[in-house]
């Protein structure tokens, strides 16, 4: 009895799937344009470290990392959070004056980019960015582990 009633839902759950079913091609095109007509957020991004050095530049495409903004253009990144992060080992004023270091290297890539990257702190501003065809940075702060 319990066999008979499993095989009913999986031939039902079938026929379902199979109705719905459309080709891949639709469905990358269906994919493309709700993701090219969406906001889109990347909600944690490590690349203030690599702007400490003075040498990574956002504006430029890079051949190593995973953010720039030729990239970030490229796949509709509307806003990203740029994670300001300390090791847990790096505590007190120290940790705070690094961490200042970092917003200050993450705000002079926007000054840097400012036809391209504007800095937000509130959705309305991240949509404002959007229609001024920026991309929206936020920054977000953690203690390591």
């Amino acid at each position: 009895m319990v066999r008979a009633l499993l095989l009913v839902v999986m031939c039902v759950s079938s026929v379902g799937l199979a109705g719905l079913a459309v080709s891949a091609d639709s469905i990358s095109e269906k994919a493309r344009k709700l993701h090219f007509s969406s906001i889109v957020v990347d909600t944690h991004d490590d690349t203030t470290q690599r702007f400490l050095d003075g040498k990574f530049d956002l504006g430029a495409r890079s051949a190593t990392g995973s953010i720039d903004i030729p990239r970030m253009r490229e796949g509709n990144l509307s806003a990203i959070f740029f994670s300001i992060w300390m090791p847990s080992k790096i505590t007190g004023p120290e940790a705070v004056n690094r961490a200042l270091v970092q917003i200050d290297a993450v705000r002079e890539q926007i000054r840097k980019h400012s036809n391209d990257v504007v800095l937000a702190t509130t959705a309305a501003e991240i949509r404002e960015a959007r229609k001024q065809g920026k991309i929206a940075a936020l920054m977000a702060s953690r203690a390591g582990t």
